[in-house]
């Protein structure tokens, strides 16, 4: 089963506090030093401030622990450029979960000391946490759980409220600390950051309709009632694309690997049944979903809305692309503490199997978080690459403006968690004429002018020409109607620039952060996809489609269909695949996109922060990385 957390504890010490009694007189030690990365200080310089937190409040943190190496192994970033090297002796040689712990976690009496130096001060520290009466294991942090009174003096910071355009929540103003010498351990250097001391939380999902453009355009889509309560789909098929990106590989489907998909919301899962019946998919892999913090309602329906929507299409997206690979779908709260133990819950597996391949089309903006919860977030896919697990994310569908779509912030902002060093991000493009030629639902440059002709960076600019078409007054409101939509790209606040972006040539525009995305796929909604999702707002049971959808949700499971296929025409998992695809040179499998842009950044020959590398080739991919 896997193993995760989130349980609030009130025991006999939350009691004291709530009679406002000191919990555990423990004493400071001297030497204590800040958490750097651990203040939302973006968020909070726009926010407004209500005061000091309830003292009694509960509030659960994760606490996560920098890897260290045992056992005369390598760092861990040079492990996993290793196990993607052929001339290293690590080659595709990858850890298994207890491997992991035993090379690259702290010791147990370092660990142990952490928590006991936490537990002094009234807070129940474990790497082990009861759910209703499930136990859930982390590797790589802490569960810690109690008033805000404790952790404040834990961790020699003030806990304050605030509120953000409505939004109510806690925070940190300044870094927590941890003493340099506790028992003889630093606690302060075994920490790499902190989820849960900030609760605000902004995370969502990849999708835009095509009808978010604002506008009565007669696409001949549901009658164009919204795209939605539709009988039948309309736009790509899952055979289109497999066509468009050369994905037919013979006698290639996926057997063998598993593709696990990493959600915040549950489905229902026939609906992708109904979605690969519908299409002639033959699927032999085997469906499952797992709870993750016991998130799963008992009558297994995501209930109403897009966030079920998600990880409906997420399934059938990356199922149809590898009908023959096992999929496994991972379903936590929609919280940050959730997203973390999520993904510790996948690359920790299922009765001891791992999956080959993962999916996330959740994600916030950075400026919402902090680089230490960024940090914590990425050790999970960190964890992944050193075990094989090629892991995509959707790079988000607001341009250069991450911050845009929830919360209105115009400053260029990229995605957590495709900020990371650890994952590959994935963009958006939009199909030309000659990729979508006679496919019901997408436009053609003849029936809507501004539609390119080649595949192009997505941006919803291009539509701006059009006004007209969109029953808007003119090209200055049809601007703002359009605006940001596009592939999420740019350069990341908080992670360094990653040694084989480094490598590829300067061609990063002397940016010093991690540059999104790393690879695109179609995401455009014009160029778009149906969702089959009978329990959606959206749908009817007797019209359980929706139609005109896009977003970098669509193109993340794409990829990940995809490395499934690889890995199968392989013979084994490719692992981490961002240095074996930057190193790829021209015509060896990833086809560069040269037009458009996601209203910042212009897509450019080679890397770009629009479109990444750019599309793959998978029949030409697969030869180049399966070396025939």
């Amino acid at each position: 089963m896997p193993r995760m957390h989130l349980a609030s504890v009130v025991g006999a010490l939350g009691v004291l506090a709530l009679l406002g009694v000191s919990a555990v007189g423990a004493a400071k030690p001297a030497g204590n030093q800040p958490l750097r990365g651990n203040t939302a200080s973006a968020l909070l310089q726009q926010s407004q401030g209500q005061g000091a937190a309830n003292a009694a409040a509960q509030v659960q943190l994760l606490v996560g622990l920098n890897f260290v190496s045992q056992n005369g192994m390598p760092s861990l970033p040079q492990y996993i450029l290793d196990t993607a090297t052929p001339q290293s002796r690590y080659y595709r040689k990858y850890l298994t979960p207890q491997a992991f712990n035993a090379d690259y976690l702290p010791s147990s009496s370092a660990i142990f000391a952490l928590e006991q130096y936490l537990t002094g001060f009234g807070l129940t520290a474990s790497q082990t946490q009861q759910v209703n009466g499930t136990t859930y294991t982390s590797n790589d942090y802490v569960y810690v759980s109690g008033p805000v009174s404790a952790v404040e003096q834990a961790f020699s910071v003030p806990i304050n409220a605030y509120t953000y355009k409505g939004r109510s929540f806690l925070a940190n103003p300044e870094d927590p600390q941890l003493p340099t010498d506790y028992q003889g351990y630093d606690l302060q250097s075994m920490v790499s950051g902190i989820s849960g001391m900030l609760t605000f939380n902004a995370l969502h999902t990849m999708q835009v309709n095509a009808s978010q453009s604002g506008a009565g355009v007669a696409q001949g889509v549901c009658a164009n009632a919204g795209y939605a309560d539709c009988s039948a789909p309309t736009g790509l098929s899952p055979q289109d694309t497999q066509g468009i990106y050369d994905a037919n590989l013979p006698n290639i489907t996926g057997a063998g690997e598993t593709i696990a998909i990493a959600t915040l919301a549950p489905f229902l899962t026939q609906d992708p049944l109904q979605f690969w019946s519908y299409y002639g998919i033959h699927r032999t892999g085997t469906l499952q979903e797992i709870g993750v913090d016991q998130s799963i309602p008992a009558q297994g329906a995501s209930g109403a809305g897009q966030g079920g929507s998600e990880t409906s299409l997420d399934v059938e997206q990356s199922g149809a692309m590898a009908p023959g690979a096992n999929i496994e779908v991972y379903v936590a709260p929609n919280t940050n503490n959730g997203f973390v133990d999520v993904f510790n819950a996948l690359v920790n597996g299922v009765g001891g199997a791992l999956p080959t391949v993962s999916s996330v089309s959740w994600g916030e903006a950075e400026e919402f978080t902090t680089a230490g919860y960024a940090t914590l977030l990425d050790q999970q896919f960190e964890q992944g690459a050193s075990e094989g697990i090629s892991m995509f994310d959707a790079s988000g569908d607001y341009g250069a403006y991450d911050a845009y779509g929830y919360y209105g912030q115009n400053g260029l902002a990229v995605d957590v968690p495709g900020d990371g060093a650890y994952v590959t991000a994935v963009g958006g493009t939009t199909l030309g004429a000659s990729e979508t030629q006679g496919v019901s639902g997408i436009y053609q440059p003849s029936q809507l002018s501004c539609m390119p002709q080649q595949e192009q960076a997505w941006g919803w600019d291009y539509l701006v020409p059009c006004y007209q078409a969109f029953g808007l007054q003119n090209a200055q409101r049809a601007q703002a109607s359009f605006y940001p939509i596009g592939s999420g790209g740019g350069f990341s606040l908080y992670t360094p620039e990653p040694s084989w972006q480094q490598a590829y040539g300067g061609a990063l525009q002397s940016q010093t952060g991690k540059g999104v995305p790393d690879v695109s796929l179609n995401a455009d909604p014009f160029t778009g996809y149906s969702i089959y999702d009978s329990s959606s707002v959206e749908t009817t049971a007797s019209a359980p489609w929706t139609d005109g959808w896009g977003g970098t949700s669509f193109a993340s499971p794409n990829w990940a269909g995809i490395a499934a296929l690889l890995d199968q025409a392989n013979g084994t998992p490719l692992g981490f695949l961002p240095p074996q695809l930057y190193a790829l040179g021209a015509n060896s499998g990833m086809r560069d996109i040269t037009a458009g842009d996601n209203w910042h950044y212009s897509a450019a020959s080679g890397w770009d922060a629009a479109t990444g590398l750019g599309v793959p080739d998978v029949a030409q991919l697969s030869a180049t990385l399966s070396g025939r």
